[in-house]
């Protein structure tokens, strides 16, 4: 076994538990008294640590310590792994109303705000210990998922850089609808493609630059957008079409969301930009853990 993973022969559990503390307080007293140990104890299993990763990991910084780079990768991927080993350890019992559980979920603010706020108020009402922390949608999230940095995704899932390995479940359809200002002129209920094309669009970028849903399908005609305005974030890029000529074209149930915000006229999109299913995605080794299981289920209850 030790062959197999060597590095794992240098350190116990309880010095993962000490490093974390470490890490999390840079302060050698404190984190003493956290992990229970005298400052003498824990100074000695620092000096352990920083031999057998071979990183000073603390570093002095004016009246204090600071953490290395090494220091600040180690206690991210920590946050992930010491509950996923507790998990692991522990009983597969699982009692929503103790339980201390940090969820990660990856997503972009439309998940955030369609999805995750329902579920965190769920959540809230059975299990008030559960922690919820979104990470922010990325090129990698799927990796992350498969990685076992996150828990879950949430996203389109027509993407194709979806991992073989991982499984996928649609919650929902969803489909598009045109924010504009109340003043932009236009007489009809949806666009045609030439009037759509024609027209300045505000556009949230959520892979490769692109709102890979519509621009994709554009793209497959040989067409494109007329870009003026390109954000990561829904609110304030429909914040900022106020008072422009600009169309802002966003899944209906952001749509319903940021309407409470601004009185937007609604115009569906031509008919070449088709609805998408929303899916999540999470590791098929997460399948038997009942943890996991239950906040998979609190997404689901959510979106229903």
């Amino acid at each position: 076994m030790t062959q197999q993973f060597p590095n794992l022969a240098r350190i116990d559990l309880n010095q993962l538990l000490a490093l974390q503390a470490i890490l999390e307080e840079k302060h050698i007293t404190r984190a003493a008294a956290r992990a229970s140990l005298s400052q003498p104890a824990m100074s000695r299993v620092l000096g352990r640590l920083r031999s057998a990763l071979g990183d000073d990991l603390l570093i002095r910084s004016g009246v204090g310590y600071e953490r290395t780079p090494r220091g600040d990768r180690l206690l991210q991927e920590l946050e992930v792994l010491l509950p996923r080993l507790n998990a692991v350890i522990g009983s597969n019992d699982f009692d929503p109303s103790t339980s201390q559980q940090c969820f990660r979920v990856a997503g972009t603010d439309y998940a955030a705000a369609i999805i995750v706020s329902g579920t965190v108020r769920l959540c809230r009402q059975s299990a008030p210990g559960v922690r919820v922390e979104v990470v922010g949608w990325t090129q990698d999230s799927y990796r992350d998922v498969e990685m076992g940095r996150c828990d879950v995704a949430l996203g389109v899932g027509s993407v194709p850089t979806l991992p073989k390995e991982l499984k996928v479940e649609v919650l929902y359809q969803e489909n598009f609808v045109c924010l504009m200002s109340t003043d932009t002129k236009f007489k009809g209920k949806r666009f045609s493609l030439d009037e759509y094309l024609r027209r300045p669009h505000a556009v949230v970028a959520t892979a490769e630059g692109r709102q890979t849903m519509i621009d994709r399908p554009l793209a497959d005609l040989g067409k494109q957008r007329n870009v003026v305005l390109q954000s990561p974030y829904f609110m304030s890029t429909a914040l900022s079409i106020v008072g422009t000529d600009l169309i802002f074209t966003v899944p209906m149930r952001i749509a319903l969301e940021l309407s409470k915000l601004a009185n937007f006229r609604q115009v569906l999109p031509p008919q070449e930009i088709s609805d998408f299913p929303y899916t999540i995605v999470w590791h098929p080794r997460l399948g038997g853990n009942s943890e996991q299981a239950w906040f998979r289920d609190q997404i689901r209850a959510t979106v229903k």
